[in-house]
């Protein structure tokens, strides 16, 4: 059970980079260096927003009122595998949890 780190070109104008860490006990990390913002969040907060040629990750609490965190747009190619990987780590963390 190891965290798994890619790095994207998120879909802005810039193009900046993003260093982005998920680790299976259900949290991403993402590091934007251009911009110098570093993002948290938890999997039960995230969604995929597909917006015409861009997929919108969006990082929001599911407390009593929805507070929104953040938002990256990445390439639609890049989104699958992402969500790819957050689903592996979940399958990873319950594997682990069930041979306890």
């Amino acid at each position: 059970m190891f965290a798994k780190h890619r790095a994207y070109v998120l879909a802005k104008k810039k193009r900046p980079k993003a260093q982005v860490t998920i680790n299976p006990t259900g949290n991403i990390h993402i590091d934007v260096k251009d911009e110098k913002k570093a993002l948290d969040g938890d999997f039960e907060d995230l969604s995929f927003q597909k917006n015409g040629k861009v997929t919108i990750l969006v990082c929001q609490k599911h407390s009593k009122q929805k507070q929104h965190c953040w938002r990256i747009e990445l390439s639609d190619e890049d989104a699958k595998e992402l969500t790819r990987l957050i689903n592996e780590a979940e399958d990873e963390f319950e594997i682990l949890m069930r041979d306890l």
